[in-house]
């Protein structure tokens, strides 16, 4: 199976000011902020604001980021991020009708990714570690990952609903999750400790570590 390491995204780059003036036109702040009241809240003038809104000045990431999430608009945030691949596109608003739809989606694509993995771990089960990977075991391989992403964005859509009708908001999640990840030693909370272990290993192993 190839790797790539290109970023996939349905946008080009040139479409930043859409995605930023999008955000300013509907705005989920609680208030409404001006050209002025925005660059004060980012460390930009109002004049750079209007020039980005209207395309005739192209933000670098991080201050299309802070542009963005100034304005709280999830959907800005998540176009932002498909553009530079880190992130599948925002679900069509049209097709999240309300918060019990995209829960029952959110259930349906669950249960979908239980049936693969099942598969997978059967399949990882009966085959052998020296046998090479077909264009089959690929297929199972992969529609396993399709489903995975099915999740991800169903998991996506739950988290916008519930900002637009309940005003929770998604980096309230985050948080908390992070929170516990670090608190369970889940997550890598330190780059150099993560060498460390690899070291340790290594040389445990009786071979030796990459610089």
């Amino acid at each position: 199976m190839g790797n790539s390491n290109e970023p996939i995204s349905l946008y080009s780059r040139s479409r930043i000011h859409d995605i930023c003036e999008y955000a300013f036109r509907h705005q989920r702040t609680g208030e409404q902020l001006t050209y002025e009241t925005l660059g004060k809240k980012i460390g930009r003038s109002a004049r750079w604001v209007s020039d980005v809104i209207n395309g005739r000045t192209t933000p670098m990431r991080e201050d299309a980021e802070d542009f963005v999430q100034a304005c709280g608009n999830h959907y800005a945030i998540r176009m932002l991020k498909h553009l530079y691949g880190d992130a599948p596109p925002p679900t069509d608003p049209r097709l999240m009708g309300s918060l019990t739809v995209s829960l029952n989606n959110l259930i349906k694509q669950c249960r979908d990714v239980i049936k693969e993995a099942e598969a997978v771990i059967e399949w990882e089960r009966t085959r052998r570690p020296w046998q090479p990977i077909t264009q089959d075991d690929e297929r199972i391989l992969m529609h396993l990952g399709k489903q995975i992403e099915d999740l991800f964005q169903a998991g996506d859509d739950v988290h916008i609903l519930m900002d637009e009708r309940y005003g929770i908001d998604p980096v309230i999640h985050q948080h908390n999750w992070l929170a516990e990840a670090r608190a369970l030693e889940i997550v890598v909370s330190d780059p150099r400790e993560l060498m460390r272990r690899e070291r340790q290993e290594a040389l445990m192993m009786g071979g030796t570590s990459r610089c």
